[in-house]
């Protein structure tokens, strides 16, 4: 017998309420009672650290004579007095969000994992410059499934940049945090399309090696989005005017968030950049509150919706392409 799942694109109030209440309401109501104490434990730890803090800033005046001085490490030992006041609370918010995603993706018919190995498609991300380059990163949110017949992978990935001052003192600089989605398509392409946000006068400094701009004669799309590729008749298929409208509007529904994407064997790999999701939300307020659960199951529905727009947009055409090579 098939299980019958959800689709959190076109999910109603009344299956997000069941859901809800067999799923996740239960996940919460039993994580209440370690964040009352975690909680306690955090108001303990403020209590004594607060006090070390604002001791080793005025220490620290005194030593050097620049209130600057003072003020630093007064900050940096505030910081570290609320970082390990909130661990607890870190962890057990850790605890009930993998838990709670781990049961939405079970309601829809995907695999959640908190962690795992890499996407393997990263680097041919950054090959056809979708990503920037960067030296340290994060991944965590992995989701596996199937849209529309396609296979998926979506990650949330965090791309941090080493930069060193003039006084060669190393800091990282975030480059890049968002969403990251390999699509399968049923057919591989016979060039390399790659879709990126318009750069302005900066357009020509790209180097995008053997791929060359295409021309689509859509000035609306063209003024947000530069197209390239090996195969400039394929090209025209992939990025044709359902798709570019669907892009516009995505860039719309993103606030510009920099959606770009690539077509490259039978993948579509499209990076959203944005804030973190998928977040359970704020641990100093009680847990079982429905508004937690919508915004979760918000964030995930609205990558479902990303990919069936870019889904319906292309599956027609391709089809269509795929009966004309067969005749």
């Amino acid at each position: 017998m098939t299980k019958e799942t959800l689709d959190l694109a076109h999910l109603t109030d009344a299956q997000f309420d069941a859901l809800y209440t067999a799923r996740i309401e239960p996940l919460f109501r039993d994580g209440e009672a370690d964040r009352a104490v975690a909680i306690d434990t955090f108001k303990k730890r403020i209590i004594v650290g607060a006090p070390i803090a604002l001791a080793l800033g005025v220490v620290a005046y005194f030593l050097s004579k620049e209130v600057f001085v003072g003020f630093i490490v007064l900050a940096m030992g505030g910081i570290l007095a609320f970082t390990l006041a909130y661990l607890p609370l870190q962890k057990l918010s850790d605890r009930i969000k993998n838990a709670s995603l781990d049961a939405i993706a079970d309601a829809i018919g995907v695999t959640y994992a908190e962690k795992a190995e890499p996407p393997g498609v990263v680097s041919r991300f950054r090959k056809l410059d979708l990503l920037p380059s960067y030296d340290r990163s994060h991944f965590e949110d992995f989701f596996h499934g199937e849209r529309q017949g396609c296979a998926f992978d979506l990650c949330e990935a965090k791309l941090e940049d080493e930069r060193r001052d003039k006084d060669g003192d190393r800091d990282y600089v975030t480059v890049f945090r968002g969403q990251i989605i390999r699509i399968a398509f049923p057919k591989k392409f016979n060039g390399v399309t790659v879709v990126k946000r318009d750069a302005w006068v900066f357009n020509g400094l790209r180097g995008m090696g053997e791929l060359k701009r295409v021309g689509l004669g859509d000035s609306t799309f063209e003024r947000a989005f530069e197209v390239y590729s090996n195969d400039q008749v394929e090209a025209r298929y992939l990025v044709h005017p359902v798709f570019m409208e669907r892009l516009l509007h995505l860039e719309k529904a993103y606030n510009g968030r920099r959606i770009r994407c690539g077509f490259q064997d039978g993948d579509l790999l499209i990076a959203v950049e944005g804030e973190n999701k998928f977040e359970i939300g704020d641990m100093f307020k009680p847990l079982a509150d429905p508004a937690r659960a919508r915004k979760i199951v918000s964030d995930i529905a609205e990558v479902m919706k990303l990919m069936d727009a870019v889904l319906t947009a292309e599956m027609g055409p391709l089809v269509a392409r795929n009966l004309g090579d067969n005749q």
